[in-house]
């Protein structure tokens, strides 16, 4: 069937693009918006088939494709709450999402359906692409900004992970937001460079059909598979942690990137100066589950100090530094609660604040500098240290590709910084008398060279694993 006008645009509301304009273009696929809505009612169908209706919580436990922007979309047009899964997780971890979720449905790829899940219907997509097709029709309501649309379980760094409950209203605040500073239309291709269970990887998915733009799907998260992403899919935008972009930009040589990708979002930590140096178009960002990804952005063709910092706050969040230090968002991207964890909620929401547990500070003209996760924050001597700072440090150093600090008992002092290392080349520098011209004495880390930084899914550091490994 050909897809008209009205037909492409009636799936996908606020985006006005023409139907046979590119949506999603993966190395197997081009998906125009007229496909993609057609899709997506077809899939509605299936949801419905399988008993979804208004706030049924659906699981989606698969890697980064066409079906898993489908079924995501679908999950909403049948006014069910979507539940991203983490494919990296163990039997028990998943377990344990599923059950806190109350998930009676997974839908799973298949090659994670042969795990043994709590479910109360596990259907891989081999199953999934054959059920019959029932009510294609949206749900009425599925656009309500106060209903719960989607349930996303954070990282757990310090215990068991929490469901932060994101309104509809939640996620089409944050995609105008950022299209306030980062404007996005059809032609512009964002690169999904961030598994979609996380939030930052959801939000491509938003932002690109809310402004009619495409998701470009790479086949895999490997440096040399982005970089030829970005050449040969004429990407303009992309979102990465810190390490990300550094390989590639190390895989690419003395190249610059392409002039036609806009903006290189950098979330999830810290940025290097070096990197910020060698990458114009990198722009630090701030946020987190909760916040709905990004709560602040560097604005593009910002001074070089203000580069440095996570940016100003996005047009419609307000943001302040408690007197505790700690980073508090305000703002229509914030999260309704934690799921089915009152007390959780009530001290992370107090009059409309999101305290987010992050030390910051703010500089003369608004934007935020990241001091520290506060449970990552090391208390040594009486001194407080800040891991970002030794890593930020260490990072200037030309043999250095990565860095993680963390802190670690000491019985004289209490507790000290130390430095998990990963170098690019053979041989030990001596990182020690590299740092002592650049740090105060209690800052200096004791150092430990590694192979590999273990890393969460979303990129960032596994500091609880490098905690381990002590």
């Amino acid at each position: 069937m050909t897809p008209d006008r009205k037909r492409g645009q009636s799936h996908f509301p606020g985006n006005d693009s023409d139907p046979f304009s590119t949506a999603i273009v993966s190395w197997s696929e081009t998906v125009t918006y007229g496909a993609l809505g057609e899709r997506v009612a077809a899939a509605t169908g299936r949801l419905r088939h399988l008993g979804v209706g208004e706030g049924t919580r659906v699981g989606l436990w698969a890697e980064n494709s066409v079906e898993w922007i489908v079924i995501a979309l679908s999950v909403a047009r049948a006014g069910g709450v979507l539940v991203p899964l983490n494919t990296r997780l163990a039997d028990a971890e998943i377990d344990w999402q599923v059950e806190r979720a109350s998930l009676g449905l997974v839908i799973a790829g298949d090659a994670l359906a042969v795990r043994p899940v709590a479910a109360g219907r596990l259907v891989s997509l081999a199953e999934w692409r054959t059920l019959p097709v029932g009510d294609t029709a949206a749900h009425p309501g599925r656009d309500d900004p106060a209903r719960d649309a989607a349930i996303l379980f954070t990282s757990g760094t310090t215990g068991r992970p929490k469901g932060a409950i994101l309104t509809r209203g939640n996620q089409a605040a944050s995609a105008l937001a950022t299209g306030a500073v980062l404007p996005l239309g059809p032609g512009d291709r964002w690169l999904a460079s961030l598994p979609f269970f996380h939030v930052g990887g959801l939000g491509i998915v938003h932002r690109c059909v809310l402004a009619g733009a495409c998701v470009v799907l790479p086949s895999s998260f490997s440096a040399e598979e982005l970089d030829r992403s970005i050449e040969e899919q004429a990407v303009t935008h992309l979102s990465v942690v810190d390490a990300t972009l550094r390989r590639v930009v190390e895989a690419r040589g003395a190249r610059d990137l392409p002039g036609r990708l806009k903006a290189a979002v950098v979330g999830g930590g810290p940025v290097s100066p070096a990197l910020l140096d060698a990458c114009p178009q990198a722009l630090a960002s701030y946020g987190l589950t909760e916040s709905c990804a990004m709560a602040t952005l560097v604005r593009p063709g910002s001074a070089r100090e203000q580069r440095r910092t996570a940016g100003r706050a996005l047009p419609g969040i307000d943001l302040r530094i408690g007197g505790d230090g700690v980073i508090e968002l305000r703002g229509p991207t914030v999260m309704r609660g934690y799921l089915d964890d009152p007390e959780a909620t009530a001290t992370a929401l107090r009059d409309g604040w999101l305290r987010t547990g992050d030390l910051g500070e703010l500089d003369a003209d608004g934007c935020l500098r990241v001091l520290s996760r506060r449970d990552d924050l090391i208390i040594s001597g009486g001194e407080n240290v800040y891991p970002a700072e030794i890593e930020h440090a260490l990072r200037d150093h030309p043999d250095v590709a990565d860095a993680v600090v963390v802190g670690v008992a000491d019985g004289k002092w209490g507790e000290v910084p130390l430095a998990v290392v990963q170098l690019r080349n053979p041989g030990v520098p001596d990182l020690r008398a590299f740092l002592e011209p650049r740090l105060a004495r209690y800052k200096l880390p004791r150092i430990e060279f590694v192979t590999e930084i273990p890393r969460l899914a979303n990129g960032k550091p596994d500091r609880v694993a490098v905690k381990n490994r002590v």
